[in-house]
C-alpha cells in the first residue's frame, strides 16, 4: 500500500508541503527591500541572493533560472518580486507565472525608491498571506514528492549510518514513484564507478564523466590536485582522509536505484525516479539548487554537525553520530546514532527516517525553520562586468 501525505495542491498539479508567500529580491541591490517587507508581514519568506547584476551569458541565465525556480517551487503559494529596475524582474516573473502562481513586481525606480517599494510590497504581501491562509491541505500520494539529498560536515559515521539511511529513504520513495535528486558533483569524484553502471542511458554516463572531468581539470588548472587528498578541515577531523573516501559515503544518499538522467544546476527533473544534478558542493549553494529544481524537502546528512537550512524547502538534519546529536542538540532533527550503539539496525533507521520525512511533509517544523538558520546563494560561473 502506497503512503500518502497532506499537501497543498498548486495550479500546475504539483503539491507543496509549505504554503509560503515569497518576497524575492532579483539582485543584491534590492535585498534590503525584500528583508524589510518580509519583516513587516508574518507568513512571508525573503529570498535574497548575492550578485544578480553585472552578470552576462551563462552566469545570468543561471541566476534567472535559480531565482525563478525558487519562486516556482511547489512550497510557494505566491510571489512578490522586488528589484531596482523591471527588466530582470520581468524575466524571472515570466518563468514563475508558467507554474500558475500569482506574481507581483515592485521596483525602486518606479515605486518611490526603497521606502516606497517596501511599502507597496508589504501591502501586497499582506493580501497574499491572507489568501494563502484560506487554503487547506489535501491528501495525495508520495508520487508527488520530490526529495533532495545533501550532506555536509561529513565524518566516518556519515558513510556508515546517515548517508545509507537517506539512501534507503530514496529507494523507498522511488518505489512509490516519487522523485529524488542527488547533487554535489565533486563529491562523486572517486566514486563514479558506483554511479555509471546504474545509468539507464549511455548519454547519462557520458554526462557524469564530463562533469567530473570538468571539475578535475578546473581544480588542476589552479594548481590543486584533489586526488588522494581531502581539502575540508572538518571532514579530516571527522576521520575522512581522502576525497575518494568521502565520495564513497556521499553517493550512498542516492540509494541503489537506476539513474534516469543528469540535469543542470537548478533544473527541474523531467520525470520520476533518481536524477543526478550537476551542482556545486557548498551547502548553501547546493540546497538552493535543489529547492530551485522543485524539491519540496531536503534530507541533509551531517556527521560533524551543520545547522544550515533552506527557506523554501524544509531541510531535515540527520546524523548517525551520537556526540553530534548532543553537541548540536538544537540543530538535529533525526538522531540515528542508535545504529552504531547496536540499538537499531540500518533498515530500522531507514524506516524511522522515512516516517519522520512524512511528518515534516505534513507540517512538522524543522529545527532550521524554527531557529531561522536559513540562507540561499546562487552559484557564480564568471566575474561581474
Amino acid at each position: 500500500m502506497k503512503r500518502t501525505f497532506l499537501g497543498y495542491k498548486r495550479p500546475d498539479q504539483t503539491w507543496g508541503v509549505r504554503n509560503h508567500v515569497a518576497i524575492i529580491s532579483t539582485a543584491d541591490n534590492s535585498n534590503f527591500v525584500a528583508r524589510r517587507a518580509a519583516a513587516l508581514i508574518r507568513g512571508t519568506i525573503p529570498l535574497c541572493p548575492c550578485f544578480g547584476r553585472g552578470e552576462i551569458g551563462k552566469d545570468m541565465e543561471l541566476h534567472i533560472r535559480v531565482m525563478a525556480g525558487l519562486g516556482s517551487n511547489p512550497n510557494v503559494h505566491s510571489v512578490i518580486l522586488v528589484s531596482l529596475e523591471r527588466v530582470i524582474a520581468e524575466k524571472i516573473a515570466r518563468i514563475i507565472r508558467e507554474s500558475g502562481k500569482e506574481v507581483k513586481i515592485f521596483t525602486m525606480d518606479e515605486d518611490g525608491g526603497s521606502v516606497g517599494c517596501t511599502e507597496k510590497a508589504a501591502r501586497e504581501a499582506r493580501r497574499m498571506v491572507i489568501c494563502a491562509s484560506q487554503e487547506h491541505r489535501e491528501e495525495t500520494s508520495l508520487e508527488h514528492l520530490m526529495l533532495g539529498v545533501e550532506c555536509g560536515g561529513s565524518d566516518t559515521t556519515s558513510g556508515i549510518v546517515s548517508n545509507p539511511a537517506v539512501g534507503l529513504v530514496a529507494d523507498r520513495l522511488e518505489r512509490d514513484n516519487g522523485t529524488v535528486v542527488l547533487s554535489e558533483t565533486t563529491e562523486w569524484m572517486g566514486a563514479e564507478n558506483f554511479l555509471v553502471p546504474r545509468c539507464k542511458k549511455k548519454e547519462t554516463r557520458k554526462k557524469i564523466e564530463k562533469a567530473v572531468g570538468w571539475y578535475e581539470d578546473y581544480i588542476k588548472s589552479i594548481g590543486v590536485d584533489l586526488n588522494g587528498f581531502n581539502p575540508a578541515p572538518d571532514n579530516i577531523r571527522g576521520g575522512l582522509s581522502t576525497i575518494e573516501e568521502k565520495a564513497l559515503g556521499s553517493v550512498k544518499k542516492g540509494g541503489s536505484g537506476p539513474i534516469q538522467d543528469m540535469i543542470s544546476c537548478g533544473e527541474r527533473p523531467p520525470g520520476k525516479g533518481l536524477y543526478l544534478m550537476d551542482a556545486p558542493t557548498g551547502g548553501v549553494e547546493n540546497t538552493t539548487a535543489l529547492a530551485a529544481a522543485g524539491c519540496q524537502l531536503i534530507l541533509f546528512s551531517t556527521g560533524k554537525g551543520n545547522p544550515l537550512g533552506n527557506p523554501v524547502a524544509p531541510t531535515i538534519k540527520v546524523t548517525g553520530n551520537g556526540r553530534t546529536a548532543m553537541r548540536f542538540l538544537e540543530n538535529i532533527d533525526v538522531d540515528l546514532s542508535g545504529v552504531l550503539k547496536g540499538d537499531l539496525t540500518l533498515s530500522e533507521a531507514g524506516s524511522i527516517l522515512f516516517s519522520e520525512m512524512c511528518s515534516f511533509a505534513e507540517g512538522k517544523l524543522t529545527t532550521a525553520e524554527v531557529l531561522g538558520d536559513e540562507e540561499i546563494a546562487v552559484t557564480r560561473i564568471g566575474f561581474t562586468v
